[in-house]
């Protein structure tokens, strides 16, 4: 309350200067009388008296001042003259001004909008009530002399847990369930996101449906009608958000659901349905791959004690033989669970706009130091009239407040403009329902970032420059520009800075660039070169029907003339899944690895040839016993003759597969996967019943050649009836979506990287330019002597190059701790790599000679004669 009274008092006196004035001489000549009464009463005369305490009190005038001063009239006064004459110094030093504000705005810019989405990411709290409660569950399992193995818990594990009411109020489970055609009651099939809920799953979150009940215990018994609730966005765009939607059927693949609840907006946006989770009896103590439980805690209860209880409670597991395997619960806040997978990338990204914005600073600073040089004469008078150093320092922060405001509303604007790009680019999955924006907070942090960049490349140089005796010693000089030794050190000190720590930026930069083309340059068995993918399911048919429609609609994409080869597979090379299959061999090896179910011609469409034997053809088809394997399979297992030998899968009803044919290694998980056994087998031909397998069509087209959807779905549609036909995509486009967020992160770093070149070289062109400006007498003279211009640009040069080269030695030393920061996003790329070290230093420093040089350039053309009248 005192500061704030005080404040408005110094407000006041600014607005209210002549009866604030009044108010102090008033007070003044109070206790002057007052003085001169007491001194007559002791026997002076009146005029005498007076006399006496105006001797007492001193010069009044100056009383005066210094009350208004107190008051805070001159405070904000003189506050007021320094914004004037810093606006009116911005004004009349144009270029400089534009050069600044600009290396302001970038770094401001670049470092608010990274803000935003930290804001996003990491500072806002989880859009549900009491979000420090939540927490997710995971069971690790530990078998004897093995690294623990981390499942997700079963329906049991959940259920028990939950009983403990003093520790857990709710606890469940939901999974995605991926794309499924998910059909709606006008039998409209599309393909959309499906979960599956256990019960207590949204009573977890402490999220209530908008319309209709949550999924409840009943909902979830085996043989239970079947339930599910709509997501919001769904409701609205497939039902116009109907309020009379409850009791209405939709059909999941061949099952009928009916509609108990509507849930509310921003919960899981992408998720269309949430269905109850059915598990039989015989499966409620399995514990697999699938996503942890949620729960929340009971308030007051700590990660320590919820763990040890639970713990008490959990049963080994004897899922992998009659050995009990001890289990352990694995309990983490929600909030750290989904933000942990953040923070490599946000840490390397704060780094790089780090170094950006202090870069942008140093630019700034040195800018000063070199137009403050000019400025001696000036700042010598006002200190030889009275301005105190701490005046001057004032006064020169003012006019980097002035800069760093006018950046900062610039680089505010830049950081709006670029928000989406940047969102685009950077490579994390943010949550949906925590849009990046430019908010009240990041605002906050503009406005602090402003004030800290104004002390950050205002102070030094104000500092510096406010000297009273260097100014003094400059002001007794001949013309006042006899030099400026000390600004010179600091601008070469700046610009080692600057070089250190670009050096630093463009290293990491390199080196994701590096990382990158190695990751892109990687042989993944195959060609996609001319591959088009296209994703049909066929719909309400047995295994038998949907495996005839898959091999007679392969038959007739290979009849247009546009296609040299087509075939199918179950699971898209870079798309992630599969199965595995584990085959005992006829040679006693146990085989394991993973078991793609493909259709003849989907190799050649690959552009995959036998190594040895041969690919899998039609009439394979009859008996599905014949099998290709990778070269991995056929040297680990089989040695160098791998045809004929047959592998055994399977215990109850054993199916038997004939090798005829090796292919080359396909890493089918990506160029960052590592090679593994695999097999490539046809649909078993003796699977009935209904079946859900869905193949996705790879065709390989001649040259740049093309065909067109609505062809593709008229063929699909006329070799059977419903059919679900979903996209057809170029398989360089899956493997671009594959390596999207690398390339992401490669695009990010580089842009970051040449920003901090581009600022570095500004900083090192003006500051150059500035000394050349500086030292035009010295020029002069050197060039009357008789030296060449040549020599003259020689020392200009050098002046600048030894900044360089100790700025150059500092970032390799700095490069050492900082590129361990992104050793996780690096493929086949050590973080000390010498080449990309080297090739970044010759860049660098070939570059910063470069932009010292051509200022340099301007000596060579200084005429002496004119050079020496002016000064």
């Amino acid at each position: 309350m005192i500061v704030m009274r005080i404040a408005i008092a110094r407000v006041r006196a600014l607005f209210r200067r002549d009866a604030t004035t009044d108010e102090i001489r008033e007070e003044l000549q109070f206790h002057v009388q007052m003085r001169t009464d007491e001194y007559t009463r002791h026997g002076m005369d009146a005029r005498a008296a007076r006399q006496a305490a105006l001797r007492r009190f001193g010069n009044l005038a100056v009383i005066q001042d210094r009350g208004y001063d107190v008051r805070g009239g001159g405070v904000m006064e003189t506050m007021l003259q320094d914004l004037k004459y810093g606006f009116r110094q911005v004004g009349q030093h144009r270029s400089f001004s534009i050069v600044a504000v600009l290396t302001l705005a970038l770094g401001v810019g670049v470092s608010t909008a990274l803000f935003s989405v930290i804001d996003a990411a990491l500072l806002r709290p989880l859009p549900y009530p009491h979000p420090e409660e939540l927490v997710t569950l995971n069971v690790d399992e530990t078998t004897q002399g093995s690294q623990p193995s981390r499942y997700a818990p079963s329906i049991a594990d959940i259920r028990t847990w939950r009983n403990l009411t003093t520790i857990i109020s709710h606890a469940g489970n939901g999974r995605v369930s991926g794309f499924v055609p998910l059909i709606v009651e006008t039998g409209a099939p599309q393909r959309l996101t499906v979960a599956e809920a256990s019960e207590d799953f949204l009573d977890a979150y402490g999220v209530n449906p908008i319309l209709g009940r949550g999924i409840q215990l009943d909902d979830t018994r085996e043989g239970a009608s079947a339930v599910a609730l709509l997501g919001h966005a769904f409701w609205q765009r497939e039902f116009g958000g109907d309020p009379h939607v409850l009791g209405r059927d939709i059909r999941i693949q061949n099952r009928v659901v009916t509609i108990v609840g509507v849930l509310p907006a921003g919960f899981f946006n992408d998720t269309a349905v949430w269905q109850a989770r059915q598990v039989s009896s015989a499966w409620l103590d399995n514990r697999g791959s699938g996503t942890p439980a949620i729960a929340r805690l009971r308030p007051g209860v700590t990660l320590a004690q919820a763990a040890a209880a639970l713990d008490s409670v959990t049963p080994p597991s004897t899922m992998m033989g009659p050995t009990p395997v001890p289990a352990r619960v694995v309990i983490q806040s929600m909030y750290d669970d989904e933000t942990e997978q953040f923070g490599p990338t946000i840490r390397t990204l704060s780094m790089a706009v780090g170094l950006i914005l202090i870069i942008a600073c140093v630019n700034v600073a040195g800018l000063m130091l070199a137009r403050g040089a000019t400025r001696d004469v000036e700042l010598a008078i006002r200190a030889s009239i009275g301005a105190g150093r701490g005046r001057l320092v004032r006064q020169l922060l003012t006019e980097s407040l002035v800069l760093a405001i006018a950046g900062a509303l610039i680089g505010v604007l830049l950081a709006y403009a670029s928000l989406d790009s940047l969102v685009a680019l950077i490579p994390l999955s943010l949550p949906a329902n925590s849009p990046v924006a430019i908010n009240g907070t990041v605002l906050a942090f503009a406005l602090g970032l402003t004030v800290a960049t104004a002390l950050l490349f205002g102070l030094v140089p104000a500092l510096k420059l406010s000297r009273a005796p260097k100014m003094i010693s400059t002001m007794l000089s001949v013309g006042g520009r006899s030099g400026a030794p000390l600004s010179k050190r600091a601008g070469q000190w700046l610009i080692g800075v600057e070089i250190a720590l670009a050096l630093v930026l463009m290293t990491g930069s390199g080196l994701i660039l590096r990382s990158f083309a190695k990751l892109v340059s990687v042989d993944l068995g195959f060609d996609t070169a001319n591959v088009v993918t296209l994703e049909v399911e066929p719909l309400d048919q047995t295994a038998a029907m949907r495996r005839e429609y898959y091999v007679s609609l392969a038959n007739e994409l290979r009849r247009l003339p546009e296609v040299v080869s087509a075939g199918a597979i179950d699971q898209l090379a870079l798309t992630g899944g599969g199965s595995y299959a584990f085959p005992t061999a006829d040679t006693g090896a146990n085989v394991e690895g993973p078991q793609r179910t493909v259709l003849p011609g989907y190799l050649e469409a690959m552009g995959v040839r036998a190594l040895a034997g041969r690919l899998l053809e039609n009439a394979d088809l009859v008996s599905g016993e014949a099998v290709v394997v990778n070269v991995t399979v056929s040297e680990r297992y089989f040695g160098s003759a791998p045809i004929g030998h047959t592998l055994r899968v399977g215990d109850k009803n054993p199916r038997e597969w004939r090798i005829v044919g090796v292919v080359p290694n396909i890493r089918h998980s990506g160029p960052e996967g590592r090679v593994e056994p695999q097999m490539y087998v046809l649909p078993d031909p003796h699977v009935s019943g209904p079946f859900s397998m869905t193949l996705a069509m790879v065709m390989r087209l001649r040259g740049r050649e093309s065909v067109p959807l609505d062809r593709l779905k008229q063929i699909a549609e006329a070799v059977g009836p419903r059919v679900l036909v979903g996209r057809a995509r170029p398989a360089a486009a899956v493997l671009g979506e594959h390596v999207a967020k690398p390339r992401h992160r490669m695009l990010l770093l580089t842009l970051l990287g040449v920003f901090g070149l581009l600022l570095t070289l500004v900083g090192i062109f003006s500051m150059t330019a500035y000394a050349v400006a500086r030292r035009t007498r010295e020029i002069g003279v050197r060039l009357a002597f008789g030296a060449r211009p040549a020599q003259v640009v020689g020392v200009m040069v050098r002046d600048a190059v030894w900044p360089v080269i100790f700025g150059l030695l500092a970032g390799v030393a700095g490069t050492y701790y900082a590129t361990r920061i992104i050793t996780s996003f690096l493929f086949q790329t050590a973080p000390h790599d010498p080449a990309t070290l080297v090739a970044v230093v010759a860049l660098l420093g070939a570059a910063a000679c470069l932009a010292a040089w051509f200022p340099a350039t301007r000596a060579a053309s200084v005429d002496p004669v004119t050079a020496l009248r002016a000064e």
